[in-house]
């Protein structure tokens, strides 16, 4: 019998693990599920999982980097859902539904517990952001790495996946999820832990439309108030 190598046999012990990342399983939905998919013997499931599409990995992006870059054109619609929370544009208070109005135009958003802020004009911002990265440049001290993560649905429950510091994912519908990566995490994220740094998500690809700011050690059990619950297709860690 071949013997498996230590590095080998942790890495299938964590693909098997993959139950504790997806919730609660009811085995006959899985096996449901299984067949399904064409999948009735253990080689085919072990032949779909090992053969499953890999996830794009993540970009590096740096402050500078990302505020110089155009912005992206998208041609899919910007749209602005009523949020269920008070919403200030421009230091003017709407009522939630008169965001329609917005129709068409990116807004930059600042999420909040109690309500939201948003910005026709994010330079002012930008430009203070830039300003945050070049003080930190030049602190000796070592630069902060929290991660953020994210998740399935709301209370931090079903899958999650992992984003870096200055690092960014353009594109979550090449972003997998689930064990035999039959899923994309575009428009899923519903919940986010708290991290150090500053994370900024868009709602389409290539970080076009709008955007939600979310400042440094912000826990959002849900994004439904906000009106970014199942929203995000794109993602940067600022650091």
């Amino acid at each position: 019998m071949k013997s498996i190598s230590t590095p080998a046999r942790r890495q299938i012990e964590r693909f098997l693990e993959f139950s504790d990342h997806v919730g609660g399983l009811n085995e006959a939905d899985v096996l449901a599920l299984l067949r399904d998919q064409g999948i009735t013997t253990l080689e085919t499931l072990v032949s779909k999982a090992v053969n499953a599409p890999r996830s794009a990995p993540p970009v590096k992006m740096d402050t500078a980097q990302a505020l110089s870059r155009p912005k992206a054109a998208s041609s899919q619609p910007v749209t602005h859902p009523a949020p269920a929370m008070a919403v200030v544009v421009d230091g003017v208070e709407h009522d939630p539904r008169d965001l329609s109005r917005f129709d068409g135009r990116p807004l930059t958003y600042i999420y909040g517990t109690e309500r939201l802020v948003a910005l026709t004009d994010d330079s002012a911002l930008n430009g203070a952001l830039w300003a945050a990265s070049q003080l930190r440049a030049a602190d000796p001290r070592p630069a902060t790495q929290g991660e953020v993560q994210m998740f399935e649905h709301v209370d931090y429950a079903g899958d999650w996946f992992w984003c870096g510091a200055h690092q960014a994912y353009n594109d979550l519908t090449s972003v997998h999820h689930g064990p035999l990566h039959l899923h994309d995490w575009n428009d899923v994220i519903s919940s986010m832990g708290s991290t150090n740094n500053a994370v900024r998500y868009y709602e389409h690809i290539n970080f076009g439309g709008s955007s939600l700011f979310v400042q440094p050690f912000s826990d959002i059990p849900t994004l439904v108030p906000s009106g970014w619950n199942d929203r995000i297709s794109s993602v940067w860690n600022m650091g």
